[in-house]
């Protein structure tokens, strides 16, 4: 049969020998078609015609009586007729390609599927609904590519009303994806919100803290509270009443006292909040991909940080426990910190007061290794030339106050009452 007279027949209908009555409600609509052609291009025709065969005083085998596909959009299954007929894909575009990848996958159809699939992502109609149907079909690359182009335009899709229109598993995907491009994390609060708002819209229920806690389900706990600024944390988050008081008041304390829900950084004095008194924290804490931006990112697999200390007179009177922290510097990728404490001498009856330096690596929990990539050095930026202390050793009892304060050392500026401390780093 040539192409002239399978394309005729596609566009006329003429000697159809079935019918499908495509689509739902007021969108259906009768569409003729040849058992022949059909069942050489799908093994599921095939089948069905088979079945059809077989069944002949049937009244659904009838050729007056259609076949009903409720499930598939009539555009969709006019651009499969036209591919399985005179491979033609010209009607193929982003409005249609995911309607036509399910008719595809339906009926068995792999060349249209890899066809389907070859949309560029920014031309979909809906990209949230094509990271769903590819994770229905368990099309990995694909929803792959769809789970990065949502995260990377996630400032304008997630002000979209398609971004309501999503399910809570995949709002739990979204929020807990380490590459989700929002300026900050309030803002993917916010958006969190909006969701939950309008699905109590939907529902017809109130949108109440209560109501919404409940339709936001496991994707709270995606949300990273810690990373919140503590003023839109207790300003708007707070008294939204969606996190109970045990959850704020963990994080508080993680804000408060941070390296006492991270256990790869020792600290002496976390015995001292064990137990009952610390509460526990429910939330990620680690930061996002977007927080990592070129401004503040050193792409280099070596850096320094530094932390100066002023007012170190008044400093060192502070209590045990008190500390100091610099900036965040990304060196290698990832986010670190100087955190300087003020400690009691391992193991000395005296009050004599030691400083401790601590290097802490914000990484993500999926990071299992981070701590075996990090050569650090630890040292005081002398005010002396020839003075430089550096001892790769130190931590813990970094070196006593007394030592810090003498002006022989050279650590202390005086004149300015602050001291510099710094930790050369290498991210291997």
């Amino acid at each position: 049969m040539s192409k002239s007279v399978v394309k005729h027949l596609l566009s006329t209908g003429e000697d159809a020998d079935v019918y499908f009555l495509v689509g739902d409600g007021d969108a259906k609509e009768l569409l003729p078609a040849h058992k022949l052609i059909l069942k050489h291009a799908s093994e599921v025709f095939a089948a069905m015609f088979r079945f059809d065969a077989k069944n002949k005083k049937k009244e659904f085998a009838s050729a007056n009586c259609p076949v009903e596909v409720i499930d598939v959009e009539a555009a969709a299954f006019k651009v499969m007729l036209s591919f399985i007929y005179i491979n033609d894909l010209s009607g193929l575009n982003g409005d249609n390609a995911m309607a036509v990848l399910y008719a595809a996958k339906k009926y068995n159809i792999p060349e249209l599927v890899d066809a389907s699939l070859q949309i560029p992502i920014s031309k979909l109609r809906n990209v949230f609904f094509a990271y769903a149907q590819a994770r229905l079909f368990d099309l990995e690359d694909f929803a792959n590519k769809c789970l990065r182009y949502i995260c990377q335009n996630a400032a304008q899709l997630f002000r979209s009303d398609k971004f309501l229109q999503i399910d809570q598993k995949m709002l739990g995907v979204l929020l807990d994806n380490d590459r989700l491009l929002l300026s900050n994390e309030f803002e993917i609060w916010k958006a969190a919100l909006r969701w939950a708002d309008e699905k109590c819209r939907q529902n017809g229920t109130k949108k109440s803290s209560e109501n919404r806690r409940l339709l936001l389900g496991p994707a709270l706990f995606k949300i990273r509270f810690p990373n919140i600024h503590e003023e839109d944390f207790s300003e708007f988050v707070v008294p939204s009443g969606v996190l109970t008081e045990k959850e704020v008041i963990g994080v508080y304390q993680f804000n408060s006292h941070p390296y006492l829900y991270r256990p790869y950084l020792y600290h002496p004095y976390r015995h001292f909040y064990g137990g009952s008194r610390l509460f526990s924290l429910q939330f990620p804490s680690h930061g996002r991909i977007s927080d990592w931006n070129k401004a503040k990112c050193n792409i280099n697999r070596r850096g320094t940080l530094s932390l100066e200390i002023e007012n170190l007179l008044e400093f060192a009177q502070e209590s045990i426990g008190s500390e100091r922290k610099s900036e965040t510097v990304h060196i290698g990728g990832f986010p670190w910190q100087i955190w300087a404490k003020i400690e009691k001498k391992n193991g000395s009856i005296d009050n004599e007061k030691w400083l401790g330096i601590y290097l802490l690596c914000d990484a993500p929990k999926e990071d299992k290794n981070w701590n075996c990539k990090c050569s650090p050095t630890f040292r005081i930026v002398s005010e002396k030339s020839g003075m430089i202390e550096a001892r790769n050793w130190g931590r813990f009892n970094f070196i006593s106050f007394a030592e810090l304060l003498n002006p022989s050392k050279g650590f202390y500026n005086k004149s300015e009452d602050k001291v510099t401390l710094a930790i050369d780093v290498i991210v291997k």
